[in-house]
């Protein structure tokens, strides 16, 4: 069959072709090559994880429950605590590396499973809100990672996901590109946020580094009136 049948309402577009196609091509596993899965759970068993002890805030390695970092922050506005259950390294960083620029999706679903067991019930998150990506860059890659791992999070925590939350109101250089100091104020009023009056927020992304993207937006969802923002990522880099 042609990845390009036509139904009724045109061409399939770019992410309905890649579902498509993961549907009807065999799964290979990234780590082990054995077909069945595009990551056996044995496998993800033994990716690289960020393992305690971590700052209770930002999840950095720290041997005490709030790094300095964050205990000189008397001022901070962004998330409350963040956690991630792999290393941004190793298999880990290959899965989502792929899943990214190669759009092998079929990889983020598993490791957003993974992610979804690192929320705390403290916290007590009523809607998984993913970080959107410039609409330029959408259209380009013809998905938001986030997004997808925001979906996967809510089917296993049993919670409501609201992607039209949260949005990119201007584009900003591409974080990888910068320094830390240049992150922070490189995504200053970046976002904007609606309809989190009240709520307790979990906010989704991929990849946490400085956690700048993370803070910016949770900035955003505090001043459009979300009582509490936690945030989850599949992985940090340390």
């Amino acid at each position: 069959m042609s990845l390009l049948t036509r139904t009724s309402g045109g061409w399939f577009d770019d992410e309905r072709r890649r579902a498509l196609s993961e549907f009807l091509l065999p799964q290979r596993c990234l780590e082990c090559g054995r077909f069945g899965a595009a990551l056996h759970d044995e496998c993800i068993e033994r990716f690289p994880r960020a393992e305690r002890p971590r700052c209770r805030v930002c999840w950095a390695p720290s041997r005490i429950l709030v790094c300095e970092r964050c205990a000189l922050d008397d001022a901070r506005d962004g998330f409350t605590e963040l956690r991630t259950p792999f290393r941004f390294t190793g298999s880990v960083r290959r899965a989502l590396l792929e899943a990214k620029f190669r759009g092998v999706t079929s990889l983020l679903p598993p490791l957003a499973h993974v992610a979804a067991r690192s929320t705390q019930p403290s916290w007590c998150v009523e809607v998984v809100v993913p970080v959107p990506l410039a609409a330029l860059r959408r259209r380009r890659r013809g998905f938001n990672q986030a997004e997808l791992i925001a979906k996967a999070v809510g089917r296993t925590a049993g919670l409501m996901v609201a992607t039209d939350r949260l949005a990119r109101v201007r584009e900003a250089q591409a974080q990888a590109s910068l320094g830390a100091k240049e992150r922070a104020t490189n995504l200053e009023g970046v976002f904007t946020a609606r309809g989190v009056a009240g709520a307790r927020v979990l906010l989704v992304d991929d990849v946490s580094t400085t956690g700048s993207t993370l803070d910016e937006a949770a900035r955003a969802l505090r001043g459009a009136g979300a009582s509490a923002v936690f945030a989850l990522a599949v992985a940090r880099e340390d």
